[in-house]
């Protein structure tokens, strides 16, 4: 039980009404609201049709689900796309990119365990 000093916890976050900045810095065209808990990172990201990822990996396995758009992922020596209402999963340390489609902007959740993060290491790595 919290004391009446200790300031309440925050428990449902708006990400349309959050700030929007760049979510992987220059490595990503994306760009969207995010939150970090305890153990995982969240974000709601979205993509300008035709641009996307330069080739990356992170340490932390990363969740994707698709909500408008497609996105073009190469991983692992494989082209695939990932239209809306489908799941992509990046298991770590598997470089990829991942670009929306010409036709549409992309637009996707994301969630990533910080483990890595919290050891210190970088969240992004360019390859």
């Amino acid at each position: 039980m919290l004391s009446p000093r200790e300031p309440k916890r925050q428990y449902v976050y708006d990400f349309h009404n959050m700030k929007k900045e760049a979510t992987l810095g220059k490595t990503s065209t994306g760009e969207g609201s995010s939150f970090t808990g305890e153990r995982i990172y969240c974000g709601l990201v979205t993509k300008k049709r035709g641009t996307g990822s330069k080739p990356h990996y992170h340490p932390d396995e990363t969740f994707n689900y698709v909500l408008q758009g497609t996105l073009k992922v190469n991983m692992d020596g494989q082209e695939f796309l990932v239209p809306k209402g489908c799941l992509l999963h990046i298991p770590p340390n598997v470089a990829h990119t991942a670009v929306a489609t010409d036709d549409a902007d992309a637009v996707y959740l994301v969630w990533r365990d910080i483990a890595a993060e919290k050891a210190g290491k970088p969240t992004t790595v360019e390859v």
